[in-house]
């Protein structure tokens, strides 16, 4: 009752519809574990229902297994990259500074509130970027806000033009509230004692995925030197994703490449490394195999049906005469082919015969008529 259903589940893969299943299976799995989860639990997940589950099933032809693993790595990629596209034109929450020593006081963030508007935009948009400050949550006694420093950038995190997290020549601004056109506030910012809301104005021009950040310099009145607060961005940059410059189709076509090419060396190289192995172990497999069966040798021939007796119903062989007198029985004697022993085993063996029916074993001319047969 139990082992029903797991052989029908199996049969139905087998077919073309359950192969066609099992793949669309695969993708929709492997697409989730690989945007939304982690590409480390993406990899077993894909050598699971790519490798694991057919193989079981019965598909283990490692054409089909090839082909298949293909399709979802090519299907994957555009795929997630829809779904990665539409995250990444979704405004991030407001960013704050930290709430440890040095950057403020331990209980509340210096820099609170900080995005910037449009999220979206065009070549052409003059971008707002807001910040709230609050200069009675610093560090130390005495402390003053000195500048406040607007990093733009297409390298994550960048707050200079020689970050380590991206080769040399991406483009980078750092907007200084002391010189910068752009900039605006409610309190000069050396002169500010409570809550002041700063803002810089600036048009990129050019389209992409940009990245930000902010710090704000104090003088330590206590130590007597500048210390800096930067805002809290991503766990892998510090950066703060945006703005996003271009339509869907733009980031769409400009991330694809790069996902491709991250699923094909994180999904498709491991993928195909197992194929592979077992692709070898299933031909030694069938190596040991032949070798076993030619050690073995022929297989002995299978001995035929006994035949018929003399005068027996069905039988095609011819009664024996019996002996008579005179010379017409001599005669007769000499035409009819006797009756003989097999030279292995000594069972009767009738005329004609060729092998023993008992044991199989050839008979020839020479083989001794036996007494019964012989004239008197």
């Amino acid at each position: 009752m139990q082992q029903q259903p797991k052989g029908a589940f199996r049969r139905f893969l087998v077919t073309p519809a359950g192969k066609a299943t099992l793949v669309a299976i695969t993708i929709l799995l492997v697409f989730a574990s690989f945007v939304y989860v982690e590409t480390l639990i993406a990899i077993p997940v894909f050598l699971l229902f790519g490798l694991a589950v057919p193989i079981w099933s019965g598909l283990k032809a490692p054409r089909f297994l090839a082909l298949s693993g293909l399709v979802v790595i090519l299907l994957v990629a555009p795929i997630g990259n829809a779904a990665i596209t539409q995250e990444i034109m979704t405004p991030l929450a407001a960013a704050t500074s930290s709430t440890g020593v040095p950057y403020s006081n331990g209980s509340s963030p210096v820099m609170q509130a900080a995005v910037v508007s449009p999220y979206v935009g065009g070549t052409s948009t003059n971008f707002t970027w807001t910040v709230t400050l609050y200069p009675q949550y610093l560090a130390y006694p005495n402390s003053t806000m000195q500048w406040l420093n607007l990093y733009v950038s297409s390298c994550p995190g960048a707050t200079s033009n020689n970050s380590p997290n991206c080769s040399a020549g991406y483009s980078f601004w750092n907007l200084n509230s002391s010189s910068y056109p752009g900039f605006s506030v409610s309190t000069p910012l050396p002169n500010a004692t409570g809550t002041t809301t700063a803002t810089f104005h600036f048009a990129i021009g050019s389209e992409g995925i940009w990245d930000w950040q902010m710090s704000l310099a104090y003088y330590n009145g206590s130590a007597a030197h500048l210390n800096y607060t930067f805002l809290v961005g991503d766990a892998t940059y510090n950066g703060l994703e945006g703005p996003v410059i271009g339509s869907f189709s733009t980031v769409y076509v400009a991330l694809l490449p790069t996902l491709y090419l991250d699923v094909l060396l994180f999904l498709g190289i491991p993928f195909y490394v197992v194929l592979l192995l077992y692709m070898v172990f299933k031909a030694r497999e069938r190596r040991k195999q032949d070798a076993a069966r030619r050690a073995a040798g022929p297989a002995p021939p299978e001995a035929g049906p006994p035949a018929s007796p003399p005068n027996a119903p069905g039988s095609s062989v011819p009664p024996i005469r019996s002996a008579g007198t005179g010379a017409a029985a001599t005669s007769s004697a000499e035409a009819v082919p006797t009756e003989s022993a097999c030279p292995n085993c000594g069972a009767v063996v009738y005329p004609n015969e060729t092998t023993c029916w008992k044991c199989g074993a050839k008979i020839t001319a020479s083989a001794a008529p036996l007494p019964s047969s012989k004239s008197s």
